[in-house]
């Protein structure tokens, strides 16, 4: 029997007839409301289904209630216009397209960029009036040159070098830049004006172009001949320098974080208070470089060899030196320098860990001031049992 109109109705649009349908039904789950209640409930239970009608048909229409997964993703795709997916697929592929040849654009401009660089700077050391090479320290046409210069090598960045270096691919352009330098003698030193110690040395002037904070970051100068160059206050940061000869090279500030240096050549490099944080020297030549105060927390030294190099004050937490070449090293000083550190390496027993003194003129082979002194600091190190390593290094690649 259906429910009875109550005396005071809710206003509705529906018809009596239609309420009273929906009321039986909502009464036979409920039996407990009381007319008014179950009339209002078939009212609002009917304004609900009239809200939701239009998607439900849909829903029906497309069969989409009787499938899953897939089934549902691909009645969905099959239902949906042509002309829109088209629209859409179009956008993508315009999107992606502009992408691309904004890139290529991009590229072409630092090419241009290096192209009128190289020409630009031909230019003042063909100049016969005012060739470069002739002019005088501190002149208008030097300054020219080094503002030239870092302009251009910061124009030369891009936001893909970091992404680019973790591929391998460094900034190419940069390194093209650097080697046109020294190849035209614009940032090289006489070896004898470089040697350490010379007085009236100012590295701001000792080549024709300061590099003083030039951008090199992420440069490819992998096998790159940078002997005797002044470096100074350079950015060299996670610059690829992989089997570079930067002998004899003045690095005196030179910032090398994270740059890779792997078998390059140091040898008796200035790389006094460099930064070398997390700088990967593995197998690189440093004997007889000065690394003095240099920061080279978490740098990577495994099979270095460091013969006569100077690293006292030099901050050596964490870096590894497993297998590194130790003899006639001075460590008089080093920063937070451990004697498992020390133990790792190869011929630790004959560095210098006392104040040392020279035993020529030329200050280039270091002897222990103190020698018996020195004995005790690596009888010291010796009886410290506690930081022998498991399993001692191998250092048969030193014999020969």
């Amino acid at each position: 029997m259906l429910p009875e109109k109550p005396v005071k109705p809710a206003k509705s649009s529906f018809t009596d007839e239609q309420i009273r349908v929906k009321a039986y039904q909502l009464w036979e789950k409920n039996k407990e409301q009381s007319p008014e209640e179950n009339w209002k409930a078939a009212v609002k239970a009917l304004e609900r289904e009239r809200f939701w009608r239009p998607l439900i048909s849909v829903w029906r229409w497309t069969g989409i209630g009787e499938k899953k997964g897939w089934d549902i993703v691909i009645q969905l795709l099959s239902t949906v216009s042509i002309p829109v997916l088209l629209f859409f697929a179009t956008q993508y592929f315009t999107d992606q397209n502009n992408k691309q040849q904004q890139k290529i654009a991009e590229e072409k401009q630092k090419d241009e960029l290096l192209k009128t660089y190289i020409n630009d700077m031909k230019a003042s050391l063909l100049d016969k009036d005012h060739h470069l090479k002739d002019s005088k320290k501190n002149s208008e046409s030097r300054s020219i040159a080094r503002t030239i210069t870092l302009t251009t090598l910061t124009q030369l960045n891009s936001e893909q070098d970091q992404q680019k270096a973790k591929e391998g691919k460094y900034n190419q352009r940069k390194g093209l830049i650097m080697q046109f330098l020294f190849e035209s003698g614009l940032i090289n030193v006489d070896p004898e004006v470089l040697a350490f110690g010379r007085k009236g040395f100012d590295p701001q002037t000792a080549s024709i172009i300061s590099l003083n904070t030039a951008d090199f970051n992420f440069a490819n100068l992998e096998n790159a001949n940078l002997e005797n160059a002044n470096l100074e206050n350079a950015n060299l940061s996670r610059a690829n320098l992989i089997r570079a000869n930067l002998s004899r090279a003045y690095l005196g500030g030179v910032n090398l974080n994270s740059a890779n240096l792997d078998s390059a050549n140091l040898n008796s490099a200035n790389l006094d208070s460099t930064n070398l944080i997390r700088a990967n020297l593995d197998s690189a030549k440093l004997g007889g470089a000065n690394l003095n105060s240099a920061n080279l927390d978490s740098a990577n030294l495994d099979s270095a060899n460091l013969p006569i190099v100077d690293l006292g004050s030099a901050n050596l937490i964490r870096a590894n030196l497993s297998r590194a070449y130790l003899g006639g090293a001075y460590l008089a000083n080093a920063q937070n320098l451990t004697n498992q550190q020390i133990k790792s390496a190869c011929s630790w027993e004959q560095a210098i860990y006392t104040e040392r003194t020279s035993d020529n003129n030329e200050g280039q082979i270091w002897i222990a001031q103190d020698p018996k002194a020195n004995q005790r600091k690596i009888a010291e190190i010796k009886q410290d049992k506690a930081s022998d390593p498991s399993t001692p290094p191998d250092c048969s690649m030193w014999n020969d």
